[in-house]
């Protein structure tokens, strides 16, 4: 079952990330592949029936406003869903439900209302679903964090409907009136019973037949049928007095869902005589399909679905539903395509300049056509290259703005100067085209007074726009693709290498990339700018923000041209201009005619822009010109008229500006005149009128002042030297070494002496000795650095690097900000599921990939912003899943939680809202989504599920909805308009990025859009969270800046801090915050610190393991020094195998505890995983991660209001053998022997869990309790069995049975159980061991000595732990190994009396001394060889204070290989409950810990060996204790010495361990004053 929402070969690895806060812990939970969960659905149906969470079946005939469910017993009411009936023509009929969301009333952000063919359906993303079919039926499903918390007439959702509700019927009226909520002015009475009925003896029995019938055949094991055929049939006698026959169909479609949310699926039981459903269009009813529709516009949602099958009207096999034209259904390959807002039918095409696309069954087909490249210089400052890749950069000089690097046909020249009072105030200055190495322009058009352009016969065309302010467009033929250098990049379609230079590297800024284009050495070098012109004048903001706003407005004069290209750069650089520049209206204009010519170049002309914006164009033309928008012919000119005009020959895109009409041509003044005004044109020289030509006109020339030069630079006087001979102009430097020399006249100034060239610091340098230069520093040749995931060398002032092929990055963070593989950002926000990334990108429509990722935005502002996630993964796994490896790993580093595919896919979460994920180069071009296509081309990153490429981010982003029916997502309004109060908080929480924190990464990141996204996430969290939102911007530039090798430690007591300290334990310093931590670290499940891939560091909360601990052990938090035995390649726990056997060991806390448990799979089965995390007090979240098998991790968090790091604890899965070991103890006496017999009872055993399904329940067996690895008696005496969670009392009601036997132990079968409580409880179990030995006795006087002798195996080492003690108890109960005893030697009596005891049971011995009032330093003298000596003192000023000291005997381990032991313990009262595990033998471990106690709290010390069997030291203190001397122990010995005071409660412990042959553990009490000795 289950089948249609994950597929055969699909695995679905789910991580959740909500919220804003942090902290998870873990919690693991079973869940098949079709979870039963209808003990979390309460549903009302049909003729005032309802159901409860827990199961309860009661009819209640109430009219007025009742709560149906509400959260309560809870500090925080999540929701309040209320209902009210209505009787219409003798039906009862739903006619009002209220529902409160987290405060909000049911149409906020976050919540969701879709539609289907038979149901409405609200959902939250705080795990409230709620089914309406719009007529009687209402079916409400919680996530189970809700269990126990809710009230009304659903229940109280503890699991059982007695407590807090009702037993039968006959209190159901009075449960269903507590329940009413009447308005404030209402006064609606209560039901005074319910009705019953008169049934006829030959009642049909319909109502049984049906809901027994085959249909129902999966349906009768899964959900007791008893009450809903009495419910039917009440229905049916119902009918025969409201003559109303459609009830008894209510019942049995509920009887129907029911079993759905139970696992089931129920088949058609509906006919045409009985219940009959019509379905619209071409569609068929079934009763149990899934809701997730295949459609046109997603034809693979279904393969992706996670929810349960629902009833209702579905498309026949082999179709899907035409979502676009609303058409039915329809074989895919008839599907229509959308572009633009216009639907296309299969078979059309559309054709724009640089591309043909054709519609195939709902997928776009496009053919590229070679198409011309644009680069532009707008506003002086703001560049786009061929690849069309936007910076800034406000020069002071000339610079190549391109050139031919191949050929050198060509090379154009920008000059930019300062124009203005501000650095930043630049302005284009002139323009300079060079052809074949010095020839002219050919050709030159002037089309209009604001524009002329120059044009080549080989493909390079020049046009310089001069009004309002200058500026330059350059257009390339494709003939040029990968040819060209210089500022406007290489012209390879490829975005993230634009910034690459001559010496063979890519920039990290705009500035140290523009910086190598200079063509003079004397120009400055500049720096980046992180100016806000903008906040420098709100009257001049407002202006901006006022006339910028119209490119963006989606009704303005500029929305035509939106689809084709995005406005929100040419915005962007609308608001820097107005704002920076004196003159505002002409940088505004410039600004808006840049982004009209480059909708003209896409074909799209905008008329009437210029009617409410820069209207003063239109009006001033010169007198006799008139003004155009389109221009699109060359000019008529006087020159015309005397030699033909070859510039009309020119293509260009069209402009607008000032043109003469009406039969006058322009002059070479600007005027247009009639003909006979026209001057005559001599070789292209304009001849005034009657004028006479002289040729051989002799030049003029300007003289210049000498300089005088520092040494060691030399004047050069142009006046003394040649024509043609170059001057100061062409002086070389290091970084213009390679740089052409363009002169246009000689220039007199200082230069260095022949063979020298400058060194950028004002002296002159042999050329060989320059440096290589990277992100404006220089290294010297032979130095390296490391770029990405290669290494560079500096050798001959260029850089040789590797080319390996690295990882690609895509980041999703705070206000959903997106960062593509080929690095192209933007924003989106929306509140449906989106696909992230997947390479299921098939044109055909086969699905044929190995992953999918998808995200779920979580709304955090009012402004309809989003700032948290939602993420799952989808693994094919049969693809690459081999020897049973599960193909991927959980690891975390630092404040990340990193999942690793070993098909290439990363994925690093920071457990709030930032996700990076990462892909190997494999995937290049072949993934789709949010992220891109990672082709290296930004351009096209746009591309839609229907394969088009749009501009419009909406129209993009929305294309990736998961589920069709989700609305679309609209156009957000700038938080800071919107919270203008937030604007100035954002600013200058901000500006760190920009600050000397970060200056270290400025030269290498750019800082600004990560600057713009702090401060939008900074406005737009307005409801909370909005330190985390700034933290998390914050973080995402720290991260891009650890990702290029700078690590920036911005994080401070007041700016966002990271609490590290929370791990170490009392007096430890292990833990400290790294702000780039380490990229690999040796752990337990990673010994050898190497990884699948070597990522770079993630800051967060990181131990420094000491050299004697070199091991992080994840699952306990701390640093060891040896491990369990961990599997290297996949990082399970393994001990000794057994062959075909599943182990799990569980430990369980209660009271702010934390909860570690792990499970194996039988070989040959799939393990999952999944990890859940918490995010806030009220809101946890879900993660979930699915394979092929049923079997499910569930991890969850759950976290506190302060952030800090975080701990999730996974625990490997264990599998357990028996391990031989032999004991023997020695304890000799005087006196005659005699024989005791000892019984205990065993701890409680709990080694299996119940599971949903009638072959599935809970074994407690003797033979799975010693399979799990615990040491249990041959023959017990008795045994008592109990339900873990329930009281006997409960399970009676309940009517479980179970078999508890002496024979097998505990064995229960859900298939004995009831049908309407078909699940086993979760049992454990105890049992009395008892041991019959000789003893010897005599009364003790004043101390006691006892020698136990404990036997080892040569060359085997003793593990020993402490821990503090978990809460006194009188009777021991934890596990014992079996114990051999044999007789040994003699103690040395005391003169005091002695007592010797050879036990013969394995409970621990306890020794209960009663002290004097003071007590005298014990010394115990030098032990001998193999001697192991425990001291404990215990002295108090009270008699009455007792101290007590209680020792196990120890054992030994047999060398067996692969060994390991696993414990399993409970603890209370917040209390830390740890798994311990015994190291491989040969291993030496030493673990030295201190216990916290209270004065009055008896501390526990356990020593464990390599078997389960312990020493335990409990002592109770009083007031004084004196201190313990042991003397220095020989060789092979165990010295522990246990000193308690009241000044220090903890009990500290020093270890040191040798092996040898035999061990000998003695302990000595003290004789002091008068001591009594008992033997309990």
């Amino acid at each position: 079952s289950g089948s249609f929402w994950v597929t055969a070969q699909a695995m679905a690895l789910a991580l959740s990330l909500r919220g804003t806060s942090s902290n998870p812990a873990v919690k693991q939970i079973y869940i098949p592949a079709n979870p039963a969960h209808n003990g979390r659905v309460c549903s009302t149906w049909g003729n005032f029936h309802f159901k409860t969470f827990d199961g309860d079946i009661f009819t209640f005939p109430g009219l007025c406003n009742y709560v149906f469910a509400s959260h309560c017993n809870a500090p925080y009411e999540d929701f309040n869903i209320q209902i009210r009936r209505e009787v219409v023509a003798n039906t009862p009929t739903i006619n009002r439900i209220t529902m409160k969301l987290e405060g909000v009333v049911a149409d906020q952000s976050g919540i969701t209302i879709e539609k289907s063919s038979i149901y409405v359906k609200v959902g939250s993303k705080i795990g409230v679903v709620l089914l309406w079919n719009e007529k009687d039926s209402i079916l409400l499903e919680l996530n189970e964090k809700y269990a126990n918390q809710t009230c009304g007439l659903c229940g109280d959702f503890n699991g059982f409907p007695i407590y807090n509700e009702f037993i039968s019927n006959s209190k159901s009226l009075q449960f269903g009136n507590l329940q009413k909520m009447d308005g404030p002015t209402e006064h609606c009475e209560d039901a005074t019973s319910i009705p019953t009925y008169n049934c006829s003896d030959d009642l049909d029995d319909i109502c049984e037949k049906t809901l027994t019938s085959s249909a129902f055949a999966d349906c009768n094991d899964l959900v007791d049928v008893k009450d809903y055929i009495k419910a039917c049939q009440d229905d049916l006698c119902s009918s025969e007095e409201s003559k109303n026959s459609s009830c008894i169909c209510d019942t049995i479609a509920e009887y129907s869902r029911q079993c759905a949310h139970a696992g089931g699926q129920p088949l058609d039981w509906r006919t045409s005589k009985l219940c009959p459903k019509t379905c619209p269009y071409n569609m068929q009813y079934q009763e149990c399909n899934s809701p997730c529709t295949d459609t046109c516009t997603n034809p693979e949602r279904s393969l992706f679905c996670e929810e349960h099958c629902i009833d209702g009207c579905f498309c026949p096999p082999g179709t899907v539903f035409d979502d676009i034209n609303n058409s039915g259904c329809i074989p895919q390959q008839e599907c229509s395509c959308i572009y633009n807002g216009k639907t296309y039918a299969t078979g059309a095409s559309f054709s724009e300049p640089c591309q043909t696309c054709t519609c195939n069954g709902g997928q776009w087909s496009c053919q590229d056509k070679s198409c011309p490249g644009t680069c532009s210089v707008v506003g002086g400052s703001h560049i786009s290259t061929y690849d069309t890749k936007h910076y800034d950069h406000h020069g002071d000089c000339t610079y190549v703005l391109s050139k031919d690097c191949t050929d050198e046909k060509f090379t154009i020249l920008a000059e930019l100067r300062k124009c203005g009072l501000t650095d930043t105030e630049t302005c284009l200055k002139s323009v300079t085209l060079n052809m074949n190495k010095g020839q002219t322009v050919r050709m030159q058009n002037k089309p209009s007074s604001f524009f002329m352009i120059m044009d080549t016969s080989f493909g390079v065309q020049v046009e310089v726009q001069f009004t309002p302010v200058m500026q330059v467009f350059v257009r390339l033929d494709a003939s040029f693709k990968n040819q060209t250098c210089g500022l406007c990049g290489n012209f390879n379609n490829i975005q993230t290498d634009d910034f690459k230079v001559i010496s063979g590297i890519i920039e990290g800024t705009a500035s140290a990339f523009a910086n190598t284009w200079k063509t003079q050495a004397s120009c400055p070098n500049i720096q980046q700018s992180f100016e806000n012109p903008c906040a420098l004048s709100i009257d001049n903001e407002k202006y901006a923000q006022h006339w910028c706003g119209l490119l963006t407005d989606s009704t303005g004069p500029f929305a035509a041209c939106h689809y084709a290209v995005n406005p929100a750069v040419y915005h962007t650089n609308c608001m820097f201009d107005t704002c920076n520049c004196e003159n505002s209206e002409d940088c505004l204009c410039a600004a808006l005619s840049a982004y009209v010519r480059a909708c003209a170049a896409k074909g799209i002309q905008l008329q009437g822009w210029r009617t409410d914006v820069c209207t003063k164009y239109t009006t001033s033309c010169p007198k006799s010109l008139s003004y155009s928008y389109t221009i699109s012919s060359c000019q008529p000119t006087c020159r015309s008229l005397s030699e033909p005009d070859v510039t009309c020959n020119i293509k260009f895109v069209p402009v607008d500006g000032c043109t003469c009409v009406n039969g006058t041509y322009m002059d070479e003044s600007g005027k247009c005149v009639p003909a006979n005004e026209c001057p005559c044109y001599y070789k292209g020289s304009p001849i005034p009128f009657g004028e006479v030509v002289h040729e051989n006109g002799r030049p003029c020339a300007t003289s210049f002042l000498p300089l005088v030069c520092e040494s060691p630079m030399v004047y050069f006087d142009c006046k003394n030297n040649t024509a043609g001979t170059t001057g100061a102009e062409c002086q070389k430097s290091c970084q213009t070494l390679d740089m052409q020399c363009y002169s246009s006249q000689c220039t007199s100034g200082c230069i260095c002496p022949d063979g020298l060239v400058l060194d950028g610091h004002g002296g002159c340098i042999p050329e060989e000795e320059c440096p290589c230069i990277h992100n404006e520093a220089m290294y010297q040749p032979g130095e390296k650095i490391d770029f990405d995931c290669n290494t560079c060398v500096c050798k001959n002032r260029k850089w040789e690097c590797t080319k390996d092929q690295c990882l690609g990055t895509c980041a999703v963070y705070g206000d959903g900000h997106y960062n593509t593989f080929d690095d192209k950002r933007f924003s989106f926000n929306g509140n449906c599921e989106y696909t992230l990334v997947q390479d299921h990108c098939g044109k055909s429509g086969t699905v044929n990939g190995t992953f999918r990722v998808a995200t779920e935005n979580v709304p955090c502002g009012n402004t309809g912003t989003t700032c948290s996630k939602s993420i799952k993964v989808f693994l094919e796994v049969r693809r690459f899943w081999q020897n049973d490896e599960v193909p991927y790993t959980v690891r975390y580093m630092g404040m990340y939680l990193v999942i690793e595919t070993k098909s290439g896919l990363i994925l690093m979460w920071d457990k709030k809202t930032s996700i990076f994920i990462k892909l190997s180069p494999r995937f290049k071009g072949q993934v789709c989504g949010l992220c891109g296509n990672y082709d290296g081309n930004s351009v096209n990153d746009f591309t839609t599920r229907s394969q088009s490429v749009v501009e419009n981010v909406l129209e993009f982003g929305n294309s990736w909805k998961v589920s069709s029916t989700c609305p679309d997502a609209a156009s957000v309004k700038d938080p800071c308009s919107t919270n203008p109060y937030r604007k100035s908080w954002s600013e200058k929480q901000c500006s760190i990025i920009n600050s000397n924190v970060f200056a270290a990464c400025h030269s290498q990141v750019e800082p600004a859009k990560y600057y713009q996204a702090c401060v939008t996430d900074a406005c737009a969290c307005d409801t909370g969270g909005d330190c985390d939102c700034f933290c998390t911007a914050v973080a995402a530039y720290a991260q891009a800046c650890s990702e290029v090798g700078v690590c920036v430690a911005w994080r401070s007591p007041t700016i966002c801090p990271l609490f590290c300290d929370y791990y170490n334990q009392q007096g430890e310093c292990e833990w400290h915050y790294k702000p780039c931590g380490a990229s690999c670290m040796k752990t337990c499940k990673n010994p050898s610190g190497k990884c699948l891939n070597d990522l770079p560091g993630l800051e967060g909360c990181y131990p420094n393991c000491p050299p004697d601990k070199p091991y992080f052990h994840e699952d306990q938090m701390k640093c060891v020094s040896l491990c369990d035995c961990y599997d290297d390649e996949d990082g399970k726990i393994y001990q000794e195998p057994t062959p075909a056997t599943s182990t799990a060991s569980t430990s369980r806390t209660t009271e702010r505890s934390t909860t570690r448990a792990s499970a194996t799979s039988a070989p040959g089965e799939t393990s999952t995983a999944a990890i859940q995390a918490t995010t806030s007090p009220t809101t946890p979240s879900e993660v979930k991660i699915r394979t092929t098998t049923p079997s499910e991790v569930k991890l969850t968090t759950t976290t506190g209001t302060t952030a800090g790091p975080s701990t999730t604890t996974t625990t490997p899965p264990t599998t357990t053998g028996p391990t031989p070991a032999t004991t023997t103890i020695r304890i000799s006496n005087s006196t005659d022997n005699c024989v005791v017999e000892h019984c205990a009872w065993t701890q409680w055993f709990n080694v299996d869990s119940p599971t949903p399904g009638s072959e599935n329940g809970d074994s407690e067996t003797f033979e799975n309790i010693r399979a799990a690895g615990y040491e249990l008696c041959d023959k017990p005496q008795d045994i008592k069995c109990r339900a873990k969670d329930y009281p006997d009392s409960i399970v009676k009601i309940m009517e479980q049975k179970f078999e508890c036997s002496l024979d097998r132990g505990l064995v229960c079968r859900n298939k004995d159980q009831t049908l309407k409580y078909p699940t086993c409880f979760d049992y454990e179990v105890s049992v009395l061991c008892c041991d019959r030995k000789p003893c010897q006795t005599t009364v003790p006087t004043a101390a006691t000595t006892v020698s136990t002798s404990t036997t080892h195996i040569p060359a085997e080492t003793t593990t020993i732990t402490t821990r503090p003690a978990a809460t006194p108890t009188a009777v021991p109960t934890l596990p014992q190994q079996v114990i051999t005893t044999t007789v040994g030697t003699t103690s040395t009596l005391s003169p005091q009396g002695t007592t010797i005891i050879t036990p013969i049971y394995t409970e621990p011995m306890k020794i209960k001394t009663t002290t004097g009032t003071t007590a005298v330093p014990s010394t115990t003298g030098s032990a001998g060889q193999e001697t192991t000596i425990i001291s404990t003192t215990t002295s108090t000023s009270n008699p009455q204070t007792e101290g007590t000291t209680t020792i196990i005997p120890t054992t030994t381990t047999v060398p067996s290989p692969a060994t390991s032991t696993a414990s399993t313990s409970r603890t209370t009262e917040r209390s830390t409950t740890r798994a311990s595990a015994t190291s491989a033998p040969g291993e030496t471990s030493t673990l030295a810990t201190q216990a916290t106690t209270s004065p009055t709290t008896p501390s526990e010390v356990k020593i464990r060996t390599t078997t389960p069997s312990e020493v335990k030291i409990t002592t109770t203190t009083g007031t004084t204790a004196g201190p313990s001397t042991t003397a220095s122990g020989g060789e092979d010995t165990t010295i522990i010495t246990t000193t308690t005071s009241p000044s220090s409660t903890s009990p500290e412990i020093r270890l040191i361990t040798t092996s040898g042959p035999s061990s000998v553990l003695t302990t000595t009490l003290p004789h002091s004053g008068i001591t009594t000795g008992n033997i309990l």
